[in-house]
């Protein structure tokens, strides 16, 4: 039997997927079919962050003043480093504060996914900088959790399969991909391979979106106890000016 959370879930999940698709049908602008799909899965993710995470849209910057392409969705912590808002949700934020990356796709196809692989390509040149043993800053690489959703797909077969033909690097650039009604996959870099489910295959409608709410829920709830060694003065670098 089902849990109260799990119908929670699938509910907003429903809720969003049908007004996602009633709005964006016959409205002959992709742009804004686009702005539409990426409120409703915000609206769908606020509701399980934890303390210290928020959603936002925007670049990611580096100390290096390296800046990444348009994100479509951000979920990022404040405990090291405050974001640059231009509004409550739009905004430049450090690498060192981005957990998660999202692509939003009303439909995933071929060209969207080499979209977001461009996207997050853009991303992994960043260097977030952390405090070494030495207590003087380091670079290295801190690679965000880059996920690739979808409210509908263009094809019948397996999604994933498709994704690795695009994409066939270990680690991927993108380490989440669910698509509704398809399937959900995360990439386990311990065993450098790819796990999830096939919608098809589970009786309960929408569960790959409560096992991908489940994934987001586990990774924030341990983020919450770490620390972030960090020295935000390095994006003001008062020295240079």
């Amino acid at each position: 039997m089902a849990t109260k959370h799990f119908d929670y879930i699938c509910d907003r999940i429903a809720a969003a997927h049908s007004k996602a698709n009633a709005l964006a049908k016959g409205l002959g602008h992709p742009g804004l079919a686009g702005e539409i799909t990426e409120l409703a899965l915000a609206e769908c993710i606020r509701p399980f962050l934890t303390h210290s995470f928020h959603c936002g849209t925007g670049k990611v910057i580096d100390t290096g003043q390296r800046i990444s392409d348009q994100i479509d969705l951000v979920i990022y912590h404040r405990k090291s480093v405050p974001p640059i808002l231009v509004s409550p949700e739009l905004g430049l934020f450090p690498i060192e504060s981005v957990r998660y990356a999202f692509e939003i796709k009303s439909k995933i196809t071929a060209s969207e996914i080499k979209d977001s692989l461009k996207k997050f390509r853009s991303i992994r040149r960043l260097k977030a900088q952390a405090i070494g043993a030495a207590r003087q800053p380091v670079s290295g690489n801190w690679n965000p959790t880059n996920v690739i959703f979808a409210f509908n797909s263009d094809i019948a077969g397996s999604e994933i399969e498709r994704y690795v033909k695009y994409d066939p690097a270990t680690p991927p650039l993108c380490t989440v991909l669910c698509v509704l009604q398809k399937g959900y996959w995360a990439f386990a870099g311990v065993k450098d391979n790819w796990y999830g489910i096939e919608s098809a295959k589970e009786k309960a409608k929408y569960v790959e979106f409560a096992s991908f709410i489940t994934g987001l829920m586990n990774s924030l709830a341990a983020d919450e106890a770490l620390a972030y060694p960090f020295c935000p003065g390095a994006y003001v670098n008062i020295d240079s000016a």
